[in-house]
């Protein structure tokens, strides 16, 4: 039964890999047999990834490059194909919000926020379809949020872009399916993380409780309990499953 999470011989380009969740995500599919091309733009960041995928004995390329920025992520799929053969697996999860109020955000922060969390997912995805169509099977995996189905304060910019990533999750579903690609999303919750715990919501004790409470699980999640999703979403586990978002949020989007 385990055979159908076995990723031997696929290669996955994991983006905003450098720490946190996507350090995680890159990590479990290491371990599940996948080649893992770590993505990022902090370089420092990016050794520590491939570091850490080498000590298990995984198999890596580090790739930087800006997300954003067209030329570069073409010409990265482009060196992905020609150096390792394939690019069988997409996990789009770079992306940030600028904690700006709606009032507050410039013109030009809701276009920045919205071509890192939604356009640069897009452009990706539609460049790395080509060769998965050709070959018949492929796997995109965009990363959403909670706050694409509930919001706080401070964060329309990145509750907007992160519903369009789930529209787009849908669209491209229905687009790619009958050529062998599915894409699907995960929105996780409020996670910790060692790189974040410093952040200003997660410092506060009384906000990190608040946090907490607000879950079914009365509690933040971890990095790791997004490996099990990813692995599912990237493997022949989840070959009927095309067009779904999986909440991983301990809950609280289902709580009262």
């Amino acid at each position: 039964m385990t055979a159908i999470f076995s990723l031997d011989g696929k290669v996955a380009l994991v983006t905003g890999a450098s720490r946190g969740l996507g350090r995680a995500m890159a990590l479990a599919l290491a371990r599940c047999g996948a080649h893992v091309v770590v993505n990022g733009r902090n370089p420092t960041g990016i050794e520590a990834t491939c570091a850490a995928i080498s000590a298990e004995g995984g198999t890596v390329t580090a790739m930087a490059f800006d997300t954003t920025d067209i030329v570069a992520a073409d010409a990265a799929i482009d060196r992905i194909e020609a150096d390792l053969g394939h690019l069988d697996i997409l996990v789009n999860n770079a992306g940030y919000g600028n904690g700006k109020t709606a009032r507050e955000a410039t013109n030009a922060e809701w276009n920045e926020i919205i071509d890192v969390d939604l356009n640069a997912c897009f452009r990706l995805a539609k460049r790395a379809s080509v060769g998965m169509i050709r070959r018949g099977w492929g796997r995109i995996i965009n990363i959403s949020s909670i706050n694409a189905h509930i919001a706080r304060e401070a964060n329309a910019n990145y509750c907007a872009a992160k519903a369009g990533l789930e529209g787009l999750t849908r669209a491209l579903a229905v687009e790619w399916g009958p050529t062998g690609v599915t894409v699907n999303a995960i929105a996780p919750g409020y996670m910790m993380t060692p790189d974040n715990m410093d952040t200003p919501l997660r410092a506060d004790p009384v906000q990190r409780e608040r946090f907490a409470e607000r879950t079914a699980l009365k509690r933040w999640g971890q990095a790791d309990e997004l490996d099990g999703a990813i692995v599912f979403l990237a493997s022949n586990a989840s070959s009927y499953c095309t067009g779904h978002v999986l909440i991983v949020d301990g809950g609280m989007s289902v709580k009262i």
